[in-house]
């Protein structure tokens, strides 16, 4: 008999029909992410002084994404490591964003940038003596006018961590990141800063029992690599699908039950045991996906 309540499959039954390949994933997201940065930048919110921000977040974390791809394919996974902590810092960014006060947020962030072209422009003397330049004056008057808008110690956080004022630590955990932080951000952090030793021979050399085992070990770097960067544009990805009315949310949609079913799988991307985890928050029956 027919009812006029409609009825929705179970999340759980739609992933058994989608693929857990988290490299097949990661090739659909990229395609929807560039589908959707175009649809987002044509969009009239990008009219809008907040939408202008967020989608430039949006773009730089699809051609973080596309530029990981890229060096994976080249077997570049070390420097693949360095652009996933950009799209880390991203995607962190982009969510305190919107979870603030848009008027603010654009305020801070426009004044963060130009507070940062300042400090360049001290060290090279205003450019002094090139026609067409601001002059010292103009941008001294600039920076005065920033000034007063904040507290002291306020300009220094700005100055120093950008338009949240928060260190990359702080951030990350007031968007609840904290594990994607240790488990992502610390690794990335060595490959942008010298070398990480775990992808040399000098580490296996006193780390491992042989090349198998190394070789064991730089395949789950590359696994914890794919999974990681599938959620940090998966999720943002939903949220632009919503924001702009997207009619590829289904799609990006099945990608994230698609991760689900690869974490379910291999256990990467899950720090907690789902009871764990989601037993309070998260009752039996609940939607979720691109779970930290």
């Amino acid at each position: 008999m027919a009812t006029d309540k409609t009825q929705l499959r179970d999340p759980e039954d739609i992933k058994k029909h989608v693929t857990g390949d988290i490299r097949k994933l990661n090739k659909r997201l990229l395609n929807a992410a560039i589908e959707l940065d175009a649809e987002g930048r044509r969009h009239r919110v990008a009219r809008t002084p907040p939408g202008r921000i967020l989608t430039s977040f949006y773009r730089k974390a699809t051609n973080s994404f596309r530029a990981i791809e890229i060096l994976k394919a080249n077997r570049l996974v070390e420097e693949a490591w360095i652009l996933l902590r950009v799209l880390l810092e991203t995607h962190v960014n982009f969510l305190y964003f919107i979870r603030n006060d848009p008027k603010e947020m654009c305020q801070r962030y426009s004044d963060a940038a130009i507070l940062a072209k300042l400090k360049h422009l001290k060290q090279v003397n205003f450019y002094d003596g090139i026609p067409g330049m601001p002059s010292r004056e103009e941008w001294e008057a600039i920076e005065e006018k920033i000034s007063s808008r904040y507290s002291k110690k306020e300009l220094n956080q700005i100055r120093r961590n950008g338009f949240t004022g928060l260190t990359f630590q702080q951030r990350a955990s007031e968007v609840g990141l904290v594990n994607m932080y240790e488990m992502c951000y610390r690794i990335a952090s060595r490959s942008v800063h010298m070398f990480d030793p775990a992808e040399t021979s000098m580490y296996s050399h006193y780390a491992y029992g042989g090349r198998m085992e190394r070789n064991k070990f730089l395949q789950a770097r590359r696994a914890q690599l794919e999974t990681n960067q599938n959620m940090l544009l998966g999720r943002i990805s939903y949220i632009m699908a919503e924001m702009i009315d997207s009619h590829r949310i289904l799609e990006v949609m099945l990608i994230g039950l698609g991760y689900e079913k690869h974490c379910d799988k291999t256990g990467y991307g899950v720090y907690k045991s789902a009871t764990e985890r989601d037993a309070e928050a998260y009752p039996p029956g609940s939607f979720r996906i691109w779970r930290e």
